[in-house]
């Protein structure tokens, strides 16, 4: 029960830490894109770095890719 719990929260704190890079390159990833995504491509948006401007632009430009090579269109942008 205790691993579970553990389990959960590491989630939780991914999901935050993702969350915030998407509001740096300002893109919207929707539930259904992330679902396409392998679990490696998930683990390494996660784990990437995203707080320089060169990282940023790096981040910006590989979810990018990835969203296009798995949907076929263009990600949508968050409105700011």
């Amino acid at each position: 029960m205790l691993l579970l719990r553990f389990i959960e929260l590491a989630s939780n704190c991914s999901c935050i830490s993702l969350r915030g890079k998407l509001d740096r390159v300002g893109i919207k990833l929707h539930l259904k894109e992330w679902e396409l995504l392998t679990l490696s491509e998930r683990r390494r948006l996660v784990d990437q770095p995203c707080e320089s401007a060169p990282e940023i632009d790096r981040y910006r430009a590989e979810l990018t890719a990835l969203i296009r090579d798995r949907t076929g269109h263009e990600p949508d942008r968050l409105q700011r």
